[in-house]
C-alpha cells in the first residue's frame, strides 16, 4: 500500500491525456492491428492486441531493469534491434500476402492456430520495436516523482496503466476495422 502512495497523482491526469494523444496518432502498431483485423477477423485482431501489450510489458520490465538505457546508448545495439524488427515486419507482410493467395476452408484448429499466431506476431513486433524502448525511456520518466520514493513501482504502475489504455484502444480499433 505504501508503494501506491508513491504515485504522483497531481500529474496523473496529464499523463492520461498525453498517453491518449499518443495512442490515437497513426503508426505501425495501428496499421498492424488493422491489417490483422481485416485479414483475419475480430479474434485475430484482438489476439494481436493482447500480443502487442505483452510486448509493452516486456519493454516496461527491461526499462525498469535499466536494459533499455543500455540499448539506447549503444548505437550498434539499437541499429541491430531496429533492423531485425524491420525485417520481421517485412516477413509478416510477405507472409500475409502469400496466405491471401492460398484460399482454403478454415477449420477450428486452423482458426485457433491463427489466433495464437496473431498473438505471437503482435508480441514479437512490439518487442522488436526499438521505438517502444525509447518511449519508455523518454515518456514515462517525465511523470515519475523520485522524491515520492520507489521509482520502479511508479514506472511499472504508469506502464501498466498505459498498457491497459492501449489494449482498450486496440480492441476498439479492431472492432471498428471489422465492423
Amino acid at each position: 500500500m505504501a508503494d501506491f502512495l508513491s504515485i504522483d497523482f497531481s500529474n496523473f491526469a496529464a499523463f492520461l491525456m498525453v498517453a491518449m494523444v499518443m495512442m490515437i496518432i497513426p503508426g505501425p502498431d495501428m496499421a498492424f492491428i488493422i491489417s490483422r483485423s481485416v485479414s483475419g477477423g475480430r479474434k485475430q485482431g484482438i489476439a494481436t492486441a493482447f500480443g502487442m501489450q505483452l510486448g509493452f510489458i516486456f519493454h516496461i520490465l527491461i526499462a525498469v531493469c535499466g536494459l533499455s538505457a543500455i540499448l539506447m546508448t549503444s548505437t550498434i545495439a539499437f541499429q541491430i534491434v531496429k533492423y531485425v524488427g524491420a525485417v520481421y515486419l517485412v516477413y509478416l507482410g510477405v507472409k500475409i500476402i502469400h496466405e491471401k493467395q492460398q484460399i482454403t476452408l478454415d477449420t477450428q484448429q486452423k482458426i485457433h492456430s491463427s489466433v495464437w499466431k496473431s498473438f505471437t506476431q503482435g508480441a514479437i513486433t512490439n518487442i522488436l520495436n526499438p521505438k517502444n524502448a525509447l518511449f519508455f525511456l523518454t515518456f514515462l520518466p517525465q511523470f515519475i516523482k523520485p522524491a515520492a520514493g520507489n521509482t520502479a513501482f511508479q514506472f511499472i504502475f504508469l506502464g501498466v496503466v498505459f498498457g491497459v489504455m492501449g489494449l482498450i484502444f486496440d480492441i476498439l480499433l479492431t472492432l471498428l476495422a471489422t465492423a
